[in-house]
């Protein structure tokens, strides 16, 4: 394999001139031309490093590549009406190792790493205070670990380079999964002890979201064992965060989503974003790929408020029903999240094509109903009553659907604007205590694990419905416990990034597509729980690098 755009020293660094880092870290533009080694010895060039460490977190959440890769062909979501990559959901013979999204996730993340093992490296001999160094060891520490663990999660066996790279390298080999996870527990058990329990800055590395994340680390390690050491590791360190003051759950459901409520005590851990096109490089995209194309029915067109609909991700009928036999996984009668997560109705917002009725007269005005999805099957002779358009959910379409709104970002200037100001949180609090229960079940201690599954449960509830949400022990009993939590997390955690990792890490992936997943169901086979190594990777190597099984 070769490294020519993922391993070089500069390659990082061009990130610095757009700005490199998270949102609320420096993002001041800096021009660098003629970057040698020695300028990192200096401490402005290894403080630029530091922010360049942050870049890579950018290219892949926020986007339609990191969506496409953690929500798409789950129980989830299958494919809307548009886009290019349908067979990540079809599980077709065009997902394969010359797939864009496949290389650039494997590149940028090497990328990132290389730029951690620079910092890391040149805090050797950088002349800055002890306790500044250290703390951007911490930093490095922890994102490198979470860029190995995506990799390790996405392609298995992988690279595991622990040292800065400043040419062209064709000589690698694949390391185990288990040595690579031996690296990603002890970068983040040092990050621990170098990071603060709150960062200066929103948006750097802290000691919570380095507890959070070797959790994690720690159940995904574990897999789907019935037994192991790592569900009692993973649980400690979860505790850790769930037991800091700092963190708490939010009162409703949807504050999670205001966007004028960013940095509220639920983010443990968050990708920031603003509104300045020279510092926010492509933006948070995800507002664009969970919408249905509103702008197409009548009394309507396209806004900012709605967003622009690019149809790429449709709820499956296991998530949301189908209005008859099968009933979604919330009860709505007294949970509340699918109401507050799921947009279903849409107010007339164009006089120029409302309907008329018989006497020519317009069936509704502008602030009108428009458009309603009731979630359950209106007869249509009932239908033919109301004014506006009713969709039943048999009626619901690749490009009409209820549309998740988590992502919508009313704050950009025009309707076709892509790039959005939203931060991005990858680290939830609601997502840390359901870990800590599924740890704590999976370890034989549900006892422990159930108040962590209640408090999630009755903040969603309806009011006066807290008590009706709370579940019996029995819910965390071996052989339930894990597809009860997944059923949890899919309630809580909709579209969060999360899905199709938490299938995998279970054994779940398989079972649950085939079962939910109608399009991609007919084709998943067990080689699709890795991802293809990108084959340009196979090619420019020196013949070390062998393709995963299956592709």
């Amino acid at each position: 394999m070769t490294f020519p755009m993922n391993r070089r020293l500069l390659v990082p660094i061009a990130a610095l001139v757009l700005g490199g880092a998270a949102g609320c870290v420096d993002l001041t533009e800096r021009p660098i031309s003629g970057i040698t080694d020695a300028y990192f010895a200096t401490p402005a060039g290894f403080e630029a490093a530091v922010n360049a460490m942050y870049s890579q977190t950018r290219t892949h959440w926020p986007l339609e590549r990191g969506s496409t890769m953690t929500v798409f062909g789950t129980d989830e979501f299958q494919h809307g009406a548009d886009g290019s990559y349908k067979f990540f959901n079809d599980y077709t013979p065009q997902l394969n190792g010359d797939v864009d999204f496949i290389r650039d996730t494997w590149r940028d993340f090497y990328r990132g790493i290389n730029t951690c093992n620079t910092v890391i490296a040149g805090a050797e001999t950088v002349n800055l205070p002890q306790a500044t160094k250290d703390l951007r060891v911490g930093e490095a520490k922890f994102l490198r670990a979470l860029y190995f663990f995506t990799l390790v999660r996405t392609y298995g066996d992988i690279p595991l380079p622990l040292e800065p790279t400043s040419g062209v390298v064709t000589e690698t080999t694949r390391v185990p999964v288990s040595q690579v996870y031996d690296a990603i527990i002890a970068d983040l058990q040092d990050a621990i002890t170098k990071l603060p329990d709150k960062a200066a800055q929103f948006g750097r590395a802290d000691a919570p979201a380095a507890h959070h994340l070797l959790g994690e680390v720690y159940l995904t390690r574990a897999g789907a064992a019935t037994s192991s050491p790592d569900f009692a590791l993973a649980a400690a360190e979860l505790q850790q965060v769930a037991d800091n003051p700092r963190f708490g759950l939010l009162a409703q459901y949807k504050d999670n989503f205001d966007i004028n409520n960013e940095g509220n005590k639920e983010v443990v851990w968050a990708i920031q974003f603003t509104a300045d096109p020279l510092t926010t490089g492509d933006g948070n995209k995800l507002h664009l790929y969970f919408t249905a194309a509103y702008d197409l029915e009548p009394g309507m067109k396209r806004d900012i408020a709605n967003d622009r609909p690019f149809r790429r991700f449709k709820p499956t009928v296991w998530q949301i029903g189908d209005g008859a036999t099968k009933p979604g996984i919330w009860d709505t009668t007294k949970d509340a999240r699918y109401e507050q997560m799921y947009k279903v109705v849409w107010y007339s917002n164009n006089a120029a094509n409302i309907p008329k009725d018989a006497n020519g007269n317009p069936k509704f005005t502008v602030g009108d109903t428009a458009v309603f999805m009731p979630g359950w099957e209106m007869p249509q002779s009932m239908q033919d009553t109301i004014r506006y358009k009713v969709y039943a959910p048999s009626e619901y379409t690749e490009a009409m659907f209820p549309t998740l709104n988590k992502y919508l970002d009313p704050t950009r200037t025009s309707t076709n604007q892509e790039p959005g100001q939203r931060d991005l949180v990858l680290f939830r609090f609601s997502n840390t205590l359901l870990m800590l229960a599924e740890a704590y079940a999976r370890d034989g201690r549900p006892d422990l694990g159930l108040p962590y599954v209640n408090m999630v449960r009755e903040r969603a509830a309806k009011p006066g419905m807290q008590a009706a949400m709370d579940v019996p022990l029995d819910s965390l009993a071996p052989g339930v416990a894990v597809d009860f939590i997944l059923n949890e997390r899919a309630r809580e955690l909709t579209g969060e990034t999360t899905r199709w990792f938490d299938l995998t890490r279970t054994g779940k992936l398989i079972e649950r597509v085939q079962l939910y997943n109608p399009t991609g169901g007919p084709n998943i086979q067990p080689y699709h729980v890795l991802r293809p190594i990108p084959n340009n990777e196979i090619l420019l190597s020196t013949g070390s690098m062998q393709q995963n099984p299956g592709y």
